[in-house]
């Protein structure tokens, strides 16, 4: 990291302010050299001045200076905030490359955090996990674990599993002295109780994965029946195509919508009937498989027709595939009561959810249907303040390949294996826990979750 890097470390947009981050032992220099002030640059300071190039001046600025190792890189640092117009920032981006600096890939002033012991893996996630936070809870969970409590968690389990080898180790190296061998109970109670702890970790991922990823949402049923108008209404504009012809939408139409604090990712499919049009057959059979990728289907009916054998089929289908969903009957507004009595009773009759009556044309019932699903994915009663939540699918894996191992350990002491044998498997699941926050990690990993990073990050 002998290099010197720059990046533009804001959105580059016509905004009031732009910063231009400078990492290396050869920033302070690089500033010196296009920077004019009254003051000198010392360290933990902000100093007004100019930038200068060829005498001409580009900008008045501010000039901030961290000295390593006191500093977001652990390297010495110059920012330079200047105004934010997109050539002015670019301008003085090119000057600082010509005087010395190198164009920093993406994320690695976070690399060279990671690298220089100033934050684990684990933490330099929550700083990517924290700018593309959607929701209040995203972003409070990314602040707890950039603050550490991933990391603490972590390090707590493997100090105990490190103390145990060390033990297991020490009885089976020097039995000559006199040292009181650990029991095999004593080390199924310490297993039972990591893997209980790490268990409950895992456990928050259900809603984690909500939080950070969104709830992935296919709005299905037979053509016609206002499914594309519905999307339109929880989008708040026109995002798809609505007509009286059945077989309007061919293909699958995609919105992210923000409900409280879920964030949906809604597919509209394409009318799910028999039909010899080839393209929309295809866009058919799309409808049927994107349920594999779904957390929530919501199955629409038209209340004017009433429920089909079709119908019956799509829902006992949803219901045997164990996925969530919502029944919604639409067009109340020119539905009879017979009929909505009639598939009201032939749903109840084949076990059936009960559904949410709606009316797209009218705006009736959509609030009903909004509250049926945040009920069911809603994470406010998450006390994210005090519970520790994952919602990165790399923690998720490790954590799990960890109690697995913890399992093996437990499994080789029933199977009155020799203690020795049972330190390798607890070695594995601390090794495993390690990689979580960098510890035992390989330099392929470190490179790819860095690339996700954003320019001067």
């Amino acid at each position: 990291m002998s290099t010197t890097i720059a990046a533009i470390g804001t959105a580059l947009s016509n905004s009031g302010i732009s910063i231009i981050r400078i990492s290396g032992k050869d920033s302070l220099n690089i500033v010196n050299k296009i920077f004019n002030s009254k003051a000198k640059l010392e360290p933990n300071h902000i100093i007004f001045g100019k930038i200068i190039n060829n005498n001409e001046v580009l900008d008045n600025v501010l000039v901030s200076y961290f000295k390593a190792p006191h500093s977001y890189t652990g390297e010495d640092v110059c920012e330079i905030n200047c105004h934010g117009g997109n050539e002015i920032t670019k301008e003085i981006l090119e000057l600082v490359l010509e005087n010395g600096a190198i164009l920093a890939q993406p994320g690695e002033f976070s690399k060279r955090a990671f690298l220089n012991g100033k934050m684990d893996l684990s933490q330099a996630e929550a700083v990517i996990n924290l700018i593309n936070a959607k929701t209040r809870t995203e972003s409070r969970i990314a602040a707890k674990n950039l603050e550490g409590d991933l990391s603490k968690k972590v390090r707590s389990l493997r100090e105990e599993l490190v103390e145990l080898m060390a033990q297991i180790e020490v009885s089976v190296d020097y039995p000559e002295y006199d040292y009181e061998e650990i029991e095999p109970k004593a080390i199924l109670s310490l297993l039972d109780r990591k893997i209980d702890e790490i268990d409950r970790i895992i456990n928050t991922y259900e809603h984690g994965k909500y939080i950070k990823n969104g709830v992935n949402v296919a709005i299905l049923g037979k053509p016609n029946v206002g499914k594309s108008s519905l999307l339109n209404n929880l989008a708040n504009y026109e995002k798809a195509i609505v007509t009286d012809i059945p077989g309007t939408t061919r293909d699958i139409v995609e919105e992210t919508i923000n409900l409280g604090n879920i964030i949906l990712n809604i597919s509209d499919t394409a009318g799910i009937r028999d039909t010899d049009d080839i393209i929309e057959k295809i866009g058919v059979e799309k409808s049927l498989k994107i349920l594999e990728e779904m957390d929530l289907v919501l199955y629409l009916i038209n209340g004017e027709d009433g429920i089909s054998k079709e119908d019956f089929e799509i829902l006992s289908k949803i219901e045997n595939k164990g996925l969530k969903y919502i029944t919604v009957i639409n067009k109340m507004d020119l539905t009879q009561k017979s009929i909505l009595d009639t598939i009201l009773k032939e749903l109840k009759q084949s076990n059936l959810k009960e559904p949410v009556c709606i009316s797209v044309e009218e705006n009736k019932g959509i609030d009903n249907l909004k509250k049926e699903i945040i009920k069911m994915f809603d994470s406010n009663d998450l006390d994210y303040s005090n519970e520790l939540i994952i919602t990165n699918e790399r923690h998720k894996d490790l954590l799990k390949k960890s109690v697995n191992y913890l399992k093996d350990a437990k499994t080789e002491i029933f199977n009155g294996q020799p203690i020795d044998i049972v330190s390798i498997y607890v070695k594995k699941a601390t090794k495993t826990l390690g990689e979580i926050i960098g510890a035992d990690v390989t330099e392929d990993i470190i490179s790819k979750i860095f690339e996700k990073f954003c320019l001067g990050k």
